[in-house]
């Protein structure tokens, strides 16, 4: 008698399941993201675009506002220099009531408003000069990121 030959297949793995469990697990990390960029402090990060080479046009540049903060009482308070003008140890009500004259002079809400410290300076201060120039209406806040220690004058 003759033998049947059948012909060998591979075997096909279901592929169903794996596909099943991809939608759930992506459905799950699209309900657990937040969409709302604008509410979670994302910096804007485009470039001007009057800066870079645009066919020869005029860069405007914009003064640059420095706020220096100094560790003062080690670590207790902080000494707060705009401009080389001397605040009140630790006011922080003053900058931004300085910032805020400043903008209702006519200052340019894009113009940077640069944030350098020093090493040993807490955080909390840091982030209270951030929150007084952003209340006082500037969006273009920065942090320096080389300080001289010996840029800031101790207080008198």
């Amino acid at each position: 008698m003759r033998q049947r030959l059948l012909p060998i297949t591979e075997p096909v793995p279901n592929l169903a399941p794996m596909v099943d469990v991809i939608m759930v697990l992506l459905v799950f990390f699209l309900l657990g993201t937040s969409l709302d960029l604008a509410q979670q402090g994302i910096l804007r990060t485009e470039l001007d675009p009057r800066s870079g080479p645009g066919g020869g046009q005029r860069v405007e540049i914009n003064p640059q506002i420095r706020i220096a903060l100094g560790d003062v009482d080690d670590g207790r308070s902080a000494s707060i220099h705009v401009m080389e003008y001397a605040l009140p140890t630790g006011d922080f009500q003053q900058l931004f009531v300085y910032l805020r004259d400043r903008r209702e002079a006519g200052a340019d809400p894009e113009n940077p408003v640069v944030i350098g410290a020093e090493t040993t300076v807490r955080w909390e201060f840091v982030v209270r000069a951030m929150d007084a120039a952003v209340r006082a209406g500037f969006r273009n806040v920065q942090f320096a990121v080389s300080f001289r220690p010996g840029s800031v004058p101790g207080p008198s």
